[in-house]
């Protein structure tokens, strides 16, 4: 009550702002997707005159703690009062991370002139995300060229109006890429013992959900160091999969789990990564230039009608080019790959820095050109 109290109390301060009405406004589901917000906002301070208004579900909302001194926080947590406040609002400008706009509760507002959305993730808009997941937005920025063709044959194929779409580029990929400028690949330890990073994503049929179990031993049989990072929504799906991992292995000295994605101490300070469809590997991948090891399970898929599309899905097509691919009735020989993933890594190196330039735009300044655009649109 006390919480329901507090959100409706700040969704009215936000309704009753008129600067508010006239201006941007940005929704985050939570801290965890400050690594795709923050620097979007920071630009903001560069490109827009007025305050942005910055809407979060997360009382934790680190934003929220510490605000920067051009924007208004408001915190309207994830129930009624976010459903209510989203449907009602007056903005010139709504951006989010969110997808499905219009599909579930969330619906546009007839009081806001444009709807942006904010990637938070580098894999492509029409497998993974459910179908029609970007059809009512206006605009959608686009992390590379294989959003821009994916969404322009999914409307031609719906027969939808054109969407702006925005060739932004990704900032998450950006600070990954300033962080790898200073942080060395640590040096292998005894017997030749990787720093082992399994980032699984979520899913029934997902590593974290089916296999986690099985590949955490053989590595630690193996004497590597393992470090279990599972996405945020295993613990709400299959909270019992990533009990029992963390039970088993709580006591050997090269386990670790951490929940907090929001870190990127694991990432920086691994040797690989062992991965299912988790775009998360894209972000290591192309981030750090360090090599993937793909488990194949089968794939996420939320939207069955991209096998009528051209357009093949990215995280199916990089996988091979930024790594090596495993049966899962072969992880046997997971031990064995990760030595010639690590061998074979300078190469690997080299060729990840080359794709990626062919895959994602303004690279190393990619928030810019998002702050520009919301700026332009709230005019």
């Amino acid at each position: 009550m006390r919480q329901f109290i507090q959100t409706w109390r700040e969704s009215q301060r936000f309704l009753k702002n008129k600067s508010a009405r006239n201006g941007i406004v940005i929704y985050s589901e939570g801290d965890s997707y400050d690594q795709f917000l923050r620097p979007v906002i920071d630009a903001l301070a560069h490109t827009h005159d007025d305050k942005v208004h910055y809407l979060t579900s997360d009382p934790e909302d680190r934003i929220l703690d510490k605000t920067p001194a051009h924007v208004e926080g408001y915190f309207i947590g994830k129930g009624a009062m976010r459903t209510y406040t989203l449907n009602n609002m007056h903005a010139k400008v709504l951006a989010m991370t969110m997808p499905d706009l219009n599909t579930f509760h969330i619906k546009r507002s007839p009081h806001v002139q444009h709807y942006n959305y904010l990637q938070h993730s580098l894999v492509s808009t029409h497998m993974i995300y459910r179908t029609g997941a970007f059809d009512h937005f206006d605009s959608v920025m686009c992390a590379g060229p294989h959003h821009v063709s994916e969404i322009k044959e999914w409307e031609t194929m719906q027969s939808l109006p054109a969407k702006q779409l925005v060739e932004q580029g990704y900032p998450p990929l950006d600070k990954m890429m300033a962080l790898s400028k200073t942080a060395a690949v640590p040096p292998i330890g005894e017997n030749g013992r990787l720093n082992v990073l399994v980032a699984p994503s979520w899913g029934p049929e997902g590593l974290m959900e089916t296999r986690a179990m099985e590949i955490v031993r053989i590595l630690l049989d193996a004497g590597h160091f393992v470090h279990v990072r599972p996405h945020p929504r295993t613990r709400q799906m299959a909270a019992q999969a990533l009990a029992e991992v963390a039970t088993a292995f709580k006591d050997h000295p090269n386990f670790e789990m951490n929940e907090d994605i929001t870190a990127f101490d694991a990432l920086v300070q691994s040797h690989v990564m062992i991965c299912d469809w988790s775009g998360v590997a894209m972000d290591y991948a192309f981030g750090f230039e360090r090599p993937v090891l793909f488990i194949d399970v089968p794939r996420k898929v939320n939207n069955p009608e991209y096998v009528k599309m051209n357009a093949v899905p990215l995280e199916i097509s990089y996988r091979d080019q930024v790594g090596a691919i495993i049966q899962p009735d072969r992880l046997a020989e997971i031990p064995a790959a990760l030595a010639t993933l690590y061998a074979n890594a300078p190469a690997t190196r080299a060729k990840i820095a080359a794709l990626r330039e062919t895959l994602f735009y303004n690279l190393g300044n990619s928030a810019k050109y998002a702050a520009e655009f919301l700026s332009a649109r709230a005019k």
